[in-house]
């Protein structure tokens, strides 16, 4: 008989301190899909799903999936979406009868209006519906607060292995040949957890440096996989550290098979590398002065200078529209630039309102915090472009999956393209420039407001790539945000 496996995907990295709560809306305006439409819609895409539903065929599963949704990263999530999602997960779970296994892509730092371990409380009541016998796996963000709730409800854990994320439908896979195993009865998985009294460590999960505590960790992690017997699977993660709840930080979750204390201590032993190097930063997060000091040497016919706005990334929870680095560029006289993407729902309707090739007055960014990346800006701008803000990722990054920009514009500043939107969304793929026209290999300057996420389709068209703290909701400046739930002492708020 084949195995019956549900397979499902609830997703938001919920930053603590933004204001605006996540809803319903923000969910069905990026990636949102319920029963039979998720095949259709995720069939061939490079996320956990896409791997699902090709570990299916590949095991011959039968394959059930009620609900796939992601939201961009911000605030709280609202009880209605919530329960609006966890509702169609638990009558999927009560329709699909007999079960032989349960798939979830979940990202590890998803906090609704009441549940501060929203994930926790995911695998609860999935466990209150299937029982304890049938194995749940379960994949990650690195940049996940694994908490013991996590690790008591699952079976199997399992996370990116890159950053930026460009192995999320490997991960898939990686869990669903496990997940096939125990449903065969070969193995019995078992999650053991350590922790550590930090924010965050394993330098914020990067990869794409090529150096420093995550390789190293990845390395050893493999490596246990390798010689370790009984070993399925070790999962590193860096935390959130813009979570504010008892369980926030960094984590190593080894998934063994059976019960043995070998597995915690190789847990332990994992995670206390990452609390020894716990300091270590393989990319330095510049200053404004320090960027625009840089954009000054760029000459026309380079390979354009990429700028991260590091400090004002949506897909890092931040509000998208900071306006320290534009109003920099603007004082420098820089031109032959852009940035994407500024989320100002008013000065986009009135942009498209004016219409192409109309002059525009705008108040513009800085309206949600102007106290996380500057207030808004008195500018006069030249409408360049209007689109309804649709694109699929065609570089490495979730290749094929959709997003949106909502109904949005782009204007020209003094020489600097800026897409304006109505929706906001991180920047990760080319092509987020290319519906409005613009070309990124033609600009001497681009601005993109991401975190990390962004250096796997732009480092290499770029001369060089480098990380701008604008002192948004995602600034490097983590002692600016006042901490409640999170116990003390814990590194870096405390010295220890």
């Amino acid at each position: 008989m084949s195995k019956r496996v549900l397979a499902a995907s609830i997703k938001h990295e919920t930053h603590a301190f933004n204001r605006l709560p996540t809803t319903l809306a923000h969910f069905k305006a990026q990636q949102f899909a319920l029963g039979d439409e998720i095949r259709a819609k995720y069939k061939g895409v490079r996320l956990e799903m896409g791997g699902f539903l090709d570990a299916a065929e590949k095991y011959g599963w039968e394959i059930h999936h009620p609900v796939c949704t992601f939201a961009t990263p911000g605030g709280s999530v609202t009880d209605e979406a919530f329960e609006f999602f966890l509702g169609h997960l638990e009558e999927g779970l009560r329709r699909a009868g007999r079960l032989d296994g349960v798939a979830l892509a979940l990202h590890g730092s998803m906090v609704t209006q009441s549940h501060d371990d929203a994930e926790g409380e995911i695998l609860k009541r999935t466990r209150a519906i299937i029982g304890k016998e049938i194995p749940v796996a379960v994949t990650l963000d690195p940049h996940s607060n694994v908490t013991r709730t996590m690790a008591l409800h699952a079976n199997i854990i399992t996370a990116f292995r890159t950053s930026p994320h460009v192995d999320q439908y490997e991960t898939a896979l990686r869990a669903a040949a496990i997940l096939d195993r125990a449903m065969k009865g070969e193995v019995k998985p078992r999650v053991y957890l350590a922790r550590r009294a930090a924010l965050n460590a394993f330098d914020s999960a990067r990869t794409y440096t090529g150096r420093g505590p995550m390789i190293e960790a990845l390395r050893r992690a493999t490596e246990i996989e390798k010689t370790e017997n009984g070993v399925l699977c070790v999962s590193v993660h860096s935390g959130f550290s813009r979570s504010d709840f008892a369980e926030v930080g960094p984590s190593v979750a080894v998934t063994g098979d059976g019960d043995h204390p070998r597995y915690q201590a190789l847990a332990e032993a994992l995670m206390e590398f990452g609390w020894q190097n716990r300091h270590i930063q393989t990319e330095k997060v510049m200053s404004v002065d320090e960027a625009i000091a840089i954009a000054r040497q760029v000459t026309v016919g380079e390979k354009p200078l990429i700028v991260g706005d590091y400090g004002d990334a949506p897909g890092g929870g931040a509000y998208g529209d900071s306006t320290s680095i534009l109003k920099a560029l603007m004082d420098a006289g820089i031109k032959n630039a852009a940035l994407a993407a500024m989320y100002d729902p008013d000065s986009t309707r009135k942009a498209r309102a004016a219409g192409v090739g109309s002059t525009v007055k705008l108040t513009l960014g800085g309206k949600h915090d102007p106290d996380f990346g500057g207030g808004p800006i008195e500018v006069e701008a030249k409408v360049t472009a209007l689109s309804d803000g649709n694109f699929v990722y065609k570089g490495p990054y979730g290749t094929g999956t959709r997003g949106s920009f909502g109904e949005s514009a782009a204007v020209d500043i003094k020489g600097i393209q800026v897409i304006l939107s109505t929706l906001n969304k991180g920047i990760y793929d080319l092509e987020q420039f290319r519906i409005f026209g613009i070309e990124p290999t033609d600009k001497s300057v681009l601005v993109v407001k991401c975190m990390q996420g962004h250096h796997a389709a732009f480092d290499p068209i770029g001369s060089r790539s480098i990380d701008v703290d604008s002192g948004g909701l995602t600034t490097i400046d983590i002692k600016r945000f006042p901490y409640r739930k999170v116990p003390r002492p814990t590194w870096p708020l405390d010295d220890i």
